[in-house]
């Protein structure tokens, strides 16, 4: 019989327990923080005699150290003040290819923007990053982060 009470107490005893027990997550649950890091790509563009598709060089440097071939479609709005570009790089060591998407505008000297990167191939199917834009001459200098 004196096992049984001890069962019993030892059982009642682990009930409350448990039910008293709070049920939020512990701190290390929580994800850690998205990492950003500089990155300047510079696109420069050698054949320019379609005003919609201009093909080139790029070199990274910063969070990426690429180089190779840049191809980039435009898209612009009637008067001309804006335009959408959509920048594919290709990585000339055959690693993969970034595709940026980049809102231009063309009311400053040197003309403006943003870029966001849209998606990626091989090496860079996950990669992330955003940044400014300037376009002196037949140039893209965009500055940023990679996350």
């Amino acid at each position: 019989m004196k096992h049984y009470k001890l069962f019993s107490a030892a059982t009642m005893l682990c009930m409350i327990a448990f039910f008293t027990m709070s049920w939020a997550p512990s701190p290390t649950a929580t994800p850690a923080p998205v990492k950003s890091t500089p990155v300047r790509i510079i696109a420069t563009f050698t054949d320019v005699s379609t005003p919609t598709l201009f093909t080139g060089t790029f070199t990274t440097s910063g969070a990426l150290n690429i180089s190779g071939n840049a191809i980039m479609v435009i898209s612009d709005n009637a008067n001309g003040k804006r335009a959408h570009c959509v920048l594919t790089l290709t990585a000339s060591d055959g690693t993969g290819t970034i595709t940026i998407h980049q809102q231009c505008q063309f009311a400053t000297v040197p003309p403006k923007g943003r870029w966001e990167i849209a998606s990626g191939t091989g090496a860079y199917w996950d990669l992330k990053g955003n940044g400014s834009l300037l376009m002196p001459g037949n140039d893209e200098d965009m500055t940023g982060v990679i996350y």
